[in-house]
């Protein structure tokens, strides 16, 4: 699971959930709700500095990761077609609202931004080749307890298997460049990381 760090010392975009944004991004990022108002504000352009871009960024990043690898809890539950479809329509659809979101920010010239800009559109088209090339055909297969999978069914695991070995190599360069970004932008990070599985079981309690 990627390694998600929180910037220190505070949270310089504006948080639509809390009212001000005087509170510690670690208070502020540690449910779905919280993701999301950061996504909306990130969204509205209210990053005014890196430290914003960074933790906006982040938001957007997450909330995508948490779909993507909430289809790996509903392949383990054997759910309904249809569940795992919407899931994967709704990884599109945030990665396509977060791709509008980071266009609002190309003309800032925050050191290392553009770079940072395109490696997540990068880390973006490989999510979405997986969910499209890979998730989406899989859907029924998902749908089947183990004992019903037929030798079709897995030889499509193994090609997605493949595939995830893409997804696995952009997501390390992204996690490697918070750091990069953070010390352009003369922030640090803390060692606290954002708990995706607990986010994920939240999400699923949730529908």
């Amino acid at each position: 699971m990627k390694k998600f760090l929180l910037a220190i010392p505070m949270a310089a975009m504006f948080l639509a959930s809390c009212g001000s944004n005087d509170t510690a991004l670690e208070e502020n990022l540690d449910d779905i709700e919280s993701f999301d108002a950061a996504v909306n504000s990130f969204a509205d352009g209210n990053a005014k500095d890196p430290l914003g871009y960074f933790n906006g960024l982040l938001a957007e990043v997450i909330e995508v990761d948490v779909k993507f690898h909430e289809v790996d809890r509903l392949d383990e539950m054997n759910a309904s077609v249809e569940e795992i479809n919407n899931t994967l329509d709704s990884c599109l659809e945030r990665m396509s609202q977060a791709r509008v979101a980071l266009e609002l920010y190309r003309g800032k010239n925050w050191p290392r931004r553009a770079e940072f800009h395109d490696l997540t559109l990068e880390w973006f088209d490989v999510v979405e080749e997986i969910v499209t090339d890979y998730l989406r055909p899989l859907a029924t297969a998902m749908s089947k307890p183990d004992e019903d999978l037929t030798d079709e069914d897995y030889d499509l695991y193994e090609e997605y298997g493949y595939a995830n070995e893409d997804y696995v190599e952009v997501d390390g360069r992204w996690v490697a460049f918070q750091h990069t970004f953070a010390d352009a932008n003369d922030f640090k990070l803390g060692t606290n990381t954002v708990d995706v599985e607990a986010l994920i079981e939240e999400e699923l309690a949730s529908e």
